[in-house]
């Protein structure tokens, strides 16, 4: 395109000018990705998953993706969801608006930066459509239509998940999810995506200047830096791992030092006591039961069972005996014993389910009589509020460890926020059997000295 002196031919200038003009005119046309994003652009699976750290510009990525199939197949019709309302018009709705030609939207089809799209609606003159909407919104209000593809920025609600993946289920429509996993727990979502045979596709990408080359070496570095001071959601910020934190979470006293491994619990042949709480959780994963050892200074959440299928109290009791066998310790061993208050139902015909467990450890454990008692929790006004202040309150202390083991209470004590009912249940097994020795270490010692070292 240029001579040998450097001057530009009347030729060359002129295809220079329409290159620019059609940039103007389509500017998805000119945007070039990220190399490690640009598999993602060629992608045309139905179902994928982008898994990326923060400042990647995943977000910037779909949009102009979605804006690209929106401006080439007439008569379609899309969502793009927003993990909040605010977020659906600052970065949802302004990226597709920086994507779209102006001269392609219907007439009345608007766009304002304060609002976002008119009606939450963009229309084309091809007759293709996108919805915007938001994960906060209820699920109710994500469903109803039938749609060609979905692409969802940030990890949504379950029930908002599912009403989304319904749209697109009649026209074997797209599902695109953005994400950094932190927020909100995603444990669900990555059992989804990475089960046996699964269908999604991923595309991770962590934050450096080879994959985000329109930043410079020094802001890549001082941004590296930031993260650095947040431990816990590095590895989420910078490589886009699942594991990440509720930035709203309960537990804030939690964190890396309040896990240990065998090698750290207290030295054979030191006195302890031994106890069990149990949360009577209705469903699958919700009935656990936490083995907890504390000396005179410090208590250990050892180890768990969480009932991977629905189960009666039989099954239960022997999950639990089975638990105390890893330790070398029986049902007698244990000085402390919490459920919750609970009915049995149809399976203890009035009974409380603590009363039927109690006689199911008994009876399998060998016992003469039933001498195994399951007493019940604090459950007085106030008592989940001081429970949970007092387990905080005990992991700053480093007066509460938890074992790498329990991998539940592990999860609900990083991502718990107050009312998340799903992850409740190991934390309420934890405070009905720690609570008394939290609100005073009164108990008197000494006691069983002895454990089954690994």
């Amino acid at each position: 395109m240029t001579l040998s002196s450097g001057t530009l031919t009347h030729e060359s200038i002129l295809k220079i000018a329409a290159l620019a003009q059609r940039l103007r005119d389509n500017p998805a046309e000119g945007f070039r990705p990220s190399p490690a994003l640009a598999a993602f652009m060629r992608d045309r699976s139905n179902r994928i998953l982008v898994r990326a750290a923060n400042r990647v510009g995943k977000s910037v990525h779909a949009a102009c993706k979605l804006a690209k199939i929106m401006l080439s197949y007439p008569r379609k019709n899309y969502r793009a969801v927003g993990v909040s309302y605010k977020q659906s018009i600052k970065v949802v709705s302004k990226l597709l608006f920086q994507f779209i030609p102006r001269d392609q939207l219907a007439d009345g089809c608007s766009y304002t930066e304060t609002n976002g799209w008119s009606h939450s609606l963009i229309r084309l003159k091809n007759g293709t459509t996108c919805q915007i909407k938001s994960s906060d919104q209820k699920a109710i209000a994500h469903s109803g239509d039938d749609l060609d593809g979905i692409w969802i920025d940030e990890p949504p609600t379950r029930d908002v998940w599912l009403e989304c993946v319904k749209r697109v289920m009649s026209l074997r429509g797209f599902v695109w999810l953005t994400m950094t996993p932190i927020g909100r727990p995603c444990e669900w979502l990555r059992e989804l995506a990475e089960e046996l045979g699964s269908t999604w596709v991923q595309h991770v990408v962590e934050f450096s200047h080879a994959n985000c080359p329109w930043y410079t070496r020094e802001q890549v570095e001082g941004w590296l830096s930031e993260a650095s001071s947040s431990p816990w959601a590095y590895r989420q910020t910078i490589f886009g791992d699942w594991e990440g934190e509720v930035l709203d979470r309960v537990f804030t006293g939690f964190d890396v030092d309040c896990v240990i491994t065998d090698d750290q619990l207290p030295a054979e042949g030191d006195k302890f006591k031994v106890g069990l709480g149990i949360d009577h959780g209705e469903g699958v994963g919700r009935q656990v039961a936490l083995l907890v050892l504390w000396t005179g200074t410090c208590m250990y959440a050892l180890d768990e069972c969480v009932n991977a299928s629905k189960t009666v109290p039989a099954q239960d009791a022997q999950a639990i005996l089975e638990m105390l066998g890893r330790w070398g310790w029986k049902i007698s061993d244990v000085q402390r014993l919490v459920g919750d208050i609970n009915s049995a139902g149809k399976l203890g015909a009035g009974l409380k389910v603590n009363d039927v467990l109690a006689a199911e450890l008994s009876t399998q454990s060998g016992l003469r009589t039933r001498t195994c008692v399951i007493e019940p929790p604090n459950k007085g006004k106030g008592s989940v509020e001081l429970g949970e202040k007092l387990l905080n309150h005990a992991f700053m202390q480093g007066k509460l460890k938890v074992h790498a083991n329990c991998k539940t209470l592990l999860h609900s004590l990083k991502n718990y926020s107050e009312g998340d009912e799903d992850l409740k249940h190991s934390i309420d097994a934890l405070r009905y059997v720690t609570q008394p020795t939290l609100e005073s270490w009164t108990d008197v010692f000494p006691s069983i000295g002895r454990m089954k070292f690994r």
